[in-house]
């Protein structure tokens, strides 16, 4: 009998989560407060494979950015953060000619890297960057190339371990970050797991993400609500840098 009590309250949370729902989790009002000076933005990717309508992946995001009002949303969160006088780091995708001598690389990678998304033909002079794929959304630039945002190294899977994202927060005293961008199921996922897991208070903006596809975005919004320390609209996070 003892032991069946334990494993029904080892259960028991478990069951909770189950019934009441990450989802509903994310959607819950949280007491979760930005610490002063030691807070940063962090968006994923916000480049124009994903995000500009010639993008050669726009047309799967197309529908969930729309939905969202993504695209606005993420302006929304660098021009506050700016405002606010709040650090900003860009984590973006590439892949350099290199790249392509990937041995066995996973089904999506394999398609990324054949499709060219993120593709860069100079990995030393970044001459060939300027308006392609793996450029910057245009009506981003002014918060990105004003001097002062961090663009880190380009992460090359999903998450930021294979780029300087951690050292470049750490570097400056970051602990808490709020993060959004693209793809919510991939790599802004991996890049909220990979923080929490160093010791990160996240925040992620859930309408400032973009999925390719519905049923991707509410597995995103399912981790999301596991993980992160809160899940904010943009309204939220926009009151909560203006503080």
């Amino acid at each position: 009998m003892k032991r069946l009590n334990l494993a029904l309250l080892c259960t028991l949370p478990f069951a909770f989560a189950m019934t009441s729902g990450p989802a509903a989790a994310a959607d819950a009002p949280t007491a979760f407060a930005l610490s002063a000076g030691h807070t940063a933005l962090v968006v994923t990717d916000p480049q124009n494979d994903f995000l500009d309508t010639r993008g050669k992946a726009y047309g799967l995001f197309a529908d969930n950015l729309k939905e969202l009002n993504a695209i606005d949303n993420m302006e929304r969160l660098f021009k506050m953060a700016k405002q606010a006088g709040l650090p900003v780091f860009v984590s973006p995708h590439g892949y350099f000619p290199t790249d392509h001598a990937w041995r066995d690389p996973g089904a999506l990678q394999k398609q990324l890297l054949e499709l060219g998304i993120f593709g860069r033909s100079d990995a030393v002079y970044a001459s060939d960057l300027k308006d392609s794929g793996a450029d910057f959304l245009a009506r981003y630039k002014p918060y990105i190339l004003d001097g002062k945002t961090v663009v880190t190294s380009p992460h090359k899977v999903y998450g930021p371990h294979s780029n300087d994202l951690v050292l470049q927060l750490r570097s400056r005293g970051i602990d808490t970050v709020v993060l959004a961008g693209l793809a919510a199921n991939l790599c802004t996922d991996s890049h909220l797991r990979e923080l929490v897991e160093n010791g990160f208070r996240v925040a992620v903006v859930k309408d400032a993400v973009g999925a390719p596809g519905a049923d991707a975005y509410k597995a995103a919004l399912v981790n999301y609500g596991f993980i992160a320390n809160a899940v904010w609209t943009t309204d939220e996070a926009v009151k909560a840098m203006g503080r």
